[in-house]
């Protein structure tokens, strides 16, 4: 997947019935969390590519986001503990896929 279309993919996730924005709303699905969770273990930048600034915005923001979702989660889809988990796979994807400091 070429960088604008990985960036056009992050933003339909984002948008209206995309999958971050059904979390925004308090609705989570293991299911959905595990397919949004293999597309994003299918991102692959280079060491030395520069990220544009938009499809770094749409990964770095992610974690805070989820993390910010727990309790709406929790309250509306009642499965606190499998968002948890989904929570941290995705952070701990995020770091193999922009590298840590």
């Amino acid at each position: 997947m070429n960088t604008n279309e990985l960036i056009r993919r992050l933003e339909s996730e984002w948008d209206v019935d995309g999958f971050l924005w059904n979390v925004r709303q308090g609705y989570f699905s293991p299911d959905d969390g595990q397919k949004f969770l293999s597309f994003l273990k299918q991102i692959e930048i280079d060491d030395n590519a520069e990220i544009p600034k938009r499809l770094l915005s749409l990964l770095w923001y992610m974690p805070s986001f989820l993390e910010w979702q727990k309790e709406r989660v929790g309250e509306r889809s009642g499965n606190r503990a499998a968002y948890e988990r989904f929570v941290t796979e995705v952070f701990n994807t995020l770091e193999i896929v922009l590298g840590v400091p």
